[in-house]
């Protein structure tokens, strides 16, 4: 497994990751139950009806992370970071679906809690380490072939220096998602969570378009998912010219 020793200060503003941090501490349950579907009937509807583009970028993430790279060999497993891994719904769904090994990150105990259980009920312990810490205070002894950002920049006021930390640690790809600023639910979020003491952030696509040319990706791809941008960037050499946005519509 990686070891992780703390580097510099996080390029995150201290009161916005505190806030986050508390925040996701508190609620790691009511969180978790997105996807574990341990809720009422109604509220299981409400999801289905409201939340259909989070399981899809579930969906869209372990394929992903399953699809065969060429920089791997028969029968290699990918060796995946998951950045914001929250309760490790999708860390461990990536280890069921093949990865030799993953390492979640997050700075919410309650949720590293809930994502170390889930490891050991699905019997993928022994492949999926989950660590507490702040990714840009983090210092990795190697690459990894994808690193996973999945709701993360949500919570994130300053994303480029994180971005540009994923292209260098990973030998393939990065998946990410931003959420879309012109939607219906974007006010409603930022007001219940700003109820809560929780900041959240919104993204137009010319946004993500720069901040994944600015982080230096080979290429990348943009696909809008209802509410969210469904984001690949490329890391390998020899790809197209670097800033190239090559699908997804607006």
């Amino acid at each position: 497994m990686h070891n992780l020793r703390s580097t510099a200060r996080s390029p995150q503003s201290p009161t916005v990751g505190n806030q986050v941090r508390s925040h996701f501490h508190m609620t790691a349950a009511d969180f978790d139950a997105i996807y574990s579907g341990e809720k009422g009937a109604l509220s299981r509807w409400l999801d289905r009806l409201l939340r259909a583009d989070m399981y899809e970028r579930f969906r869209r993430t372990v394929a992903e992370c399953a699809a065969p790279s060429a920089s791997l060999g028969p029968g290699q497993g990918l060796e995946v970071l998951d950045v914001g891994c929250g309760s490790g719904r999708f860390s461990v769904a990536v280890a069921r679906a093949g990865a030799r090994e993953v390492l979640g990150l997050d700075f919410a105990e309650g949720m590293l809690e809930l994502a170390r259980r889930l490891a050991e009920r699905e019997g993928v312990a022994d492949r999926c380490r989950f660590a507490a810490g702040d990714f840009m205070e983090q210092r990795f002894d190697r690459q990894f072939d994808v690193t996973l950002a999945i709701g993360l920049f949500d919570y994130v006021a300053d994303c480029l220096p994180f971005l540009r930390k994923m292209r260098r640690l990973s030998r393939v790809k990065v998946v990410a998602t931003f959420p879309r600023r012109w939607t219906w639910r974007a006010p409603i979020r930022k007001l219940r969570l700003a109820l809560k003491g929780c900041p959240v952030f919104f993204f137009t696509r010319p946004q993500v378009e720069r901040l994944m040319a600015d982080a230096g990706f080979a290429r990348f791809t943009i696909e809008r998912i209802g509410k969210i941008y469904f984001v690949v960037g490329h890391c390998a050499r020899g790809a197209a010219a670097p800033g190239r946005a090559t699908q997804g519509a607006g």
